[in-house]
This record gives structure tokens, sequence and C-alpha cells, in this order.
């Protein structure tokens, strides 16, 4: 493996052979790692002790989208078509953790087959209980969860019957098949996001050697963070939800801290104003009012025009933004020149894990200047007491991870 040289720690890009491997976890490092599967999200975390989560593990279905007119275009699956987004996401970890042999927390931001997995004809059984593999449950095929968190376990009935109304109602059972198989037994749970909680997704084997390691439970449903202790208030009334409902608003959000270095997930989180939506659709600005500033962030809904709202960013101000992207409407042109507008202070650098070709052309040089990376997995590497990290870029195209570039060193605030 290679190791970083002092030389490093005086640039802010470094363009390296890809003949080289990317650095193996060392304990007391937080690494943040955004897989590029061409599929949806798939964010692989390794806490300072060793403990894992996995935030999504997408797999959309190309063939229903094909059946609606003018569809968008999705990418390609990555690094190849012989392997799913699953395989691809298990391989991958498998390399930056060569000693894993089970996820500790899996947990799913909203069911949408892009950050859980859809099935379909050709999907396989599971050789563990009566589902199928495809996202979530094909990792777990071959690295086990001990723990899956998802935002409405055991009912999955709020703010309807998710089984009924589900955009992918087949897809979603077999989720909950899954969940109903394996949860009780030895080798997994499953439980719904606490909401203000900073104990339910703790580390797990050295916590007390890292005690500046935490993770926020931020908003889970139409349920945030007040800020105060694990009080919690209600930003979306039920009611509301009952006759308007959609997943993405409902979307769980959490803070990861290490020091004075923080980063912000929260799935498809919606935050656009006006345009004849219902006011709780703008989860983002009651969010970012107690979330705060972050060093990195990834970017809500992919960078869907209706969200990472003037509010949202201002009030985060991150560093570093991820946009976990796979299809030709990623970005909104608007979420475009909000994220490359002077409008909040800072410099801020953006990675993105796939850009179509088309949506270069169409949106010119204001994408194509401000994007520093456009295409691979994207690491983040936090030091050990969480004063500075580092930006990796790896190749997407093999199923063997080559580095890219480096960017940072950056200062955590």
């Amino acid at each position: 493996m290679i190791r970083l040289t002092i030389f490093l720690h005086l640039l802010t890009s470094v363009s390296i052979a890809q003949t080289q491997d990317l650095p193996i976890w060392k304990e007391g490092f937080l690494d943040i790692h955004h897989i590029s599967t061409g599929s949806g999200n798939a964010t692989f975390f390794i806490f300072p002790d060793g403990t894992t989560m996995l935030f999504d593990a997408g797999d959309v279905d190309r063939k229903s989208r094909l059946k609606v007119p003018n569809p968008l275009k999705a990418s390609p699956h990555l690094p190849n078509d012989s392997i799913s987004a699953a395989q691809c996401i298990v391989n991958y970890i498998n390399q930056v953790y060569p000693s894993i042999k089970h996820v500790d927390y899996g947990v799913i931001s909203h069911f949408h087959t892009d950050h859980f997995g859809s099935i379909n004809e050709q999907s396989k059984l599971s050789s563990k209980g009566s589902y199928y593999l495809s996202g979530i449950t094909e990792v777990n095929e071959h690295l086990p969860f001990k723990k899956i968190i998802d935002r409405n376990y055991p009912m999955y009935n709020y703010p309807v019957d998710i089984k009924t109304k589900s955009f992918d109602k087949e897809s979603f059972v077999n989720y909950t098949s899954f969940i109903n198989s394996q949860s009780g037994k030895k080798n997994l749970t499953a439980e719904a996001l606490k909401t203000g909680s900073k104990t339910q997704i703790l580390q797990l084997f050295k916590p007390a050697k890292y005690p500046s390691f935490l993770v926020r439970n931020i908003k889970s449903n139409g349920e945030l963070w007040s800020g105060d202790g694990e009080k919690t208030i209600k930003i979306i009334p039920d009611t509301l939800l009952l006759k308007d409902y959609n997943e993405n608003p409902l979307s769980i959000a959490l803070k990861i801290s290490y020091g004075k270095f923080d980063y912000f997930t929260g799935g498809d989180m919606t935050g656009l104003q006006g345009f004849g939506l219902p006011g709780w659709f703008d989860t983002e600005t009651p969010v970012a009012k107690v979330t705060g500033t972050v060093e990195a962030l990834s970017l809500n809904h992919h960078g869907v025009r209706d969200a990472s709202n003037e509010f949202f960013l201002r009030k985060l101000t991150p560093q570093v933004i991820v946009q976990q992207s796979w299809s030709s409407n990623h970005p909104g042109e608007e979420v475009l020149h909000r994220l490359i507008s002077p409008f909040f202070p800072g410099k801020r650098d953006i990675f993105a894990t796939y850009i179509h070709e088309e949506t270069i052309t169409t949106y010119g040089r204001w994408l194509d200047e401000n994007y520093l990376s456009k295409h691979g997995h994207i690491v983040i590497r936090v030091a050990p007491e969480g004063n500075s990290f580092y930006v990796y870029i790896l190749e997407d195209t093999a199923a063997k991870l080559k580095l890219k570039k480096i960017f940072g060193p950056y200062e955590a605030k």
C-alpha cells in the first residue's frame, strides 16, 4: 500500500499513478466511502474504533425507468454489467477493509429503490430466507448486518401503509420479508431510527478511546431533533402527510462528528419552497437550524432541483460537497448555481460519483470548471482527533480499486 509523504501537506490536489492503492484504514481514522455503483446511493463508514456502517445500498430498476415516456438517462452499471450494485458494494468494502466479516449497522434512509434495492424477474432467491436479492438484501447475503435501522420498523405504516403506497410495491414488500425473516435471530436485529438520539449508533469496540466521536440522529419521518438534549419536534403534521404522501421528505438525516470534523447525510431530504408545494416539503430549513456548520456533506436528493436550498447551504457552509449521482438530471441547474455562487463564505470543493456527458454539455463550463471530480468513488478520510481530512478519488470502472487523485489537506474548524 502507498504511504502519504509529508509533501502532500503542502498541496491542494495531487495526481498520482493509477497503479497505486488507497492506503488501508488504520485505527483512529474516520473513513467515509461514497461508493460509485451507477445504481444509487451507498456510503460505507469505518468509525475510529473499527465499527462499520453502511448508509443505503441502492439498486435502481433501469427497465422500469425505460417504460416511462421520455425517461431520464441512468448511468451504466459500475464497474461493468457483469456484477450487481450489491456485488460492487461488497467487493469495494472487502478491498478497503479486508478483515471485515460483517457490517455492524445498516441504515436505510428511506424507501426508494435507489437507496435499498429493486427486485425484478432476474433476482435470485436468498439462501437465508424467502426473499429476493437486491441492494441491502444482497449485501447481507455476503456481508451480514448486525443491525438494520430504517425510518418505520416494524409497522411500516407511517404516514400510510407503505406496502400498498410504495413507488415500487414488490421491492418494498421484499424488503419487509427480509426484515421479518432475519430480525430477531442471533445474526440480525432491526430498529426504527430514534430521532434525537446520540446513543443508538455507537462505536462498539473502543468508545472510550475516541470520546469525541458521535453520531447524532437529526431527523426521521416528520420528526426533528430540537437541539436540546434528545428532545424532538414535529415539522410535518401527520394529517397533511396522509393527503400528500411523499417518501423523500421523510428521509433519515444523521450528523457524524469527530473532534472538530462534522459530516451530514440526509438521503433524499427536500428543501424546495413555493411552486404550489406544501410548506412542510421544505425539510432542509428546519434541519439546517439544528445541524449547524459542517466540514463535509452528501448532497440531498442527489442534487435534484427540489433540494439544497440557499438557507441549507449557507447554514452548513461545507468545505467539501459530495454528490451521489446516477441520473442525467443530477444536478438540477438551479442547484448547480447555488453550489458555485459566492453567497456563502469560504471555498467549497464539489465531487460527484457520476455526471453524464449530456449533463456536462447542457450546463457547460459552470459545471465542468467547478466540479473537481465527475466520476469515481469518493473517500473522505479524517485524521485522528478530527482536525484535518483528505478526499481521495478512486477509479470506478475496474473491480480493483486504484487511486486517481488526492485533495487536501482540509482543516476542520
